[in-house]
């Protein structure tokens, strides 16, 4: 008796809550799949930004080597001291991916420089690069020398 009872109840009370649970259910579902897509793409953007600041760094690394390279062979007076391309495979680096560091003489400008680009990584949509000009007397052309009478 208790079965009937209890079924006749439950007919008669609420016959239109079962597609308010129903839609009650969608809403919440609806909201945690928002949650975790918002935090699924905060993760994302974190890490490309740390991706990034990686890649900067790494290129700061490699510009203050390179000039401190040149510095060097500025200082022994080597004829090619300047002129040079470096290309790095990414197993010397990070593994990132591979960089190319340029030295090239400008004894155009006045006075005259040698410039250290830094680009890195070279695959990838983003190539970040950084250059430095560095003025050095040595650098600068040296003057016919005058016959002596």
């Amino acid at each position: 008796m208790t079965g009937r009872f209890l079924r006749r109840v439950r007919e008669s009370t609420c016959p239109h809550r079962r597609g308010s649970v129903m839609v009650l259910a969608l809403a919440c579902m609806a909201v945690a799949s928002a949650i975790a897509l918002s935090m699924l793409r905060a993760t994302t953007m974190g890490h490309r930004s740390l991706r990034a600041e990686r890649h900067l760094r790494q290129v700061e690394c490699l510009l203050a080597v390179a000039t401190a390279k040149a510095h060097a062979r500025l200082a022994t007076g080597g004829p090619e001291a300047g002129n040079e391309v470096i290309l790095l495979e990414p197993e010397s680096l990070t593994g990132a991916g591979s960089a190319r560091v340029t030295l090239a003489r400008d004894t155009d400008a006045s006075p005259p420089v040698i410039r250290v680009v830094v680009e890195y990584p070279l695959e990838g949509p983003v190539t970040i690069r950084r250059s430095r000009d560095l003025s050095h007397p040595s650098v600068a052309p040296t003057p016919p020398k005058e016959p002596r009478p």
